[in-house]
């Protein structure tokens, strides 16, 4: 079974679908969407299709029982491949070598796309019928932001549907999952931060850098960032979904820090197991904030009249929009910045680990992977499913696709590659997974 995923995904990478401004060139989502009707002919005689834009939304009915319905959803564009130093192959070329295909996307996210699909086709073929009604939604702008996103779920909620679950992208199989579980671990995402973008502007008088003033545009925002850096500045808390990852972690952990990870799961203040036992313990304890971008000035010898901050923080649900940015506001009038909310979202709600779908989606793993352990966490990126929050009440963010940390480096990075094994093995467990449905 799947004897040909590997083509389908070679020929998948091979078309460029990378979105963005100046992109046009590499943007082919007509061509890869036409490719998708051609390669999983079975799923698409089954579904009704419904476009979006560029995206598409497919509905397969089911076969009558009083069920709600599911949704799948994922992304068909990818991010850019700058020059080909960095590739073992070219980033388009869809490469099949080593038993792997590479290339831009095929692990973000064309890989765990061609599984999916893959088991949905192969299924239909053999006179397979879903009990309740699936809905796949094939986003084409998600690394841009996800705009046209908003215009399929409020298609969505006009028909007036809601799912029992959204499944989407987030975690993978990994191994050394932060540092915590040794060796393997499918890592299943209940919620995800959200993120802000912020700005914060210094005004100034200017003039000539030989007769510089005291407390000018940059210095102002120098102070502002040393202090936000360096003042436990947010709330450090962890999440009842961060508890709850650390709990199920125990188990599988190095045997020195079992009983450790249990006590860090109890922690209510300061966190000293937490931080003892985890580098990525920042990180779990509440909001982020990365300084991304700055500009201001116009000559090397001119004072700047005016000089701006941009800053991305990472929301978590411990911590509401309006709480951070009241502190950042206060902050930032301390030393006479304005401070503004440019956009973004808050985090979303954290899923249960006793729902339908993430129990659905957990014994298709242990069926394929009998021994695997299987992770809760809290996604610091976002997703397509954040659209979709008002139309489920579970989202499960996973794509049962092993990757070796190397391979996960290139995920947005150089020499992106997937194993044919592994989007076969994706697409077995997808198999259970809808039979289950």
């Amino acid at each position: 079974m799947f004897e040909r995923i590997g083509e389908k995904l070679s020929a998948m990478a091979a078309i460029p679908t990378v979105s963005g401004k100046g992109e046009d060139a590499d943007y082919q989502i007509g061509k890869y969407r036409a490719f998708l009707e051609t390669a999983f002919p079975s799923l698409f005689a089954a579904v009704s299709v419904i476009p979006v834009g560029e995206a598409l939304l497919l509905s397969l009915e089911g076969s009558g029982r009083q069920a709600l319905p599911v949704l799948f959803t994922g992304h068909m564009d990818v991010v850019p491949a700058d020059g080909t130093k960095g590739w073992n192959y070219p980033p388009f070329s869809g490469r099949i070598a080593d038993g792997c295909v590479w290339g831009r996307g095929t692990q973000d996210m064309k890989g765990p796309q061609c599984a999916l699909l893959s088991a949905f086709d192969a299924l239909l073929e053999g006179g397979w019928r879903p009990v309740r009604d699936i809905w796949l939604y094939l986003s084409c702008d998600e690394e841009t932001g996800g705009h046209t996103t908003t215009r399929a779920a409020e298609l969505l909620r006009e028909k007036k549907l809601h799912f029992e679950t959204v499944f989407d992208e987030g975690g993978t199989i990994c191994e050394d999952f932060m540092g915590l579980v040794k060796g393997k671990a499918a890592c299943f995402g209940i919620s995800e931060k959200g993120s802000l973008e912020y700005r914060f502007t210094a005004l100034s008088q200017g003039g000539h850098s030989a007769n510089p003033p005291a407390h000018s545009a940059i210095v102002r925002l120098a102070d502002f960032i040393h202090e936000v850096e360096y003042s436990g500045f947010f709330r450090r808390e962890l999440s009842e979904g961060n508890r709850t990852m650390l709990r199920s972690a125990a188990p599988y952990a190095r045997p020195e820090i079992r009983e450790k990870l249990l006590l860090a799961a109890d922690e209510r203040q300061s966190y000293p197991v937490l931080h003892e036992i985890c580098k990525d313990a920042g990180t779990l304890l509440g909001a982020t904030i990365a300084f991304t971008m700055i500009e201001g000035g116009t000559a090397f010898n001119v004072m700047p009249k005016k000089a701006v901050l941009t800053a991305n923080v990472r929301v978590p649900s411990t911590e509401t929009v309006e709480e951070i940015t009241g502190k950042l506001e206060r902050a930032a009038g301390k030393h006479d910045l304005l401070c503004e909310l440019a956009g973004g979202r808050g985090a979303a709600p954290e899923s249960p680990t006793d729902g339908p779908g993430y129990l659905a989606m957990k014994a298709s793993v242990e069926e394929i992977w009998p021994d695997l352990p299987v992770i809760p966490f809290v996604l610091g990126g976002g997703t397509d499913s954040r659209h979709f929050l008002e139309l489920t009440d579970e989202v499960l963010r996973f794509s049962p696709m092993y990757a070796t940390p190397e391979q996960g480096r290139g995920v947005h990075g150089d020499n992106e590659y997937a194993s044919i094994q592994a989007v076969r093995e994706a697409a077995e467990c997808y198999t259970v997974l809808l039979k289950k449905m």
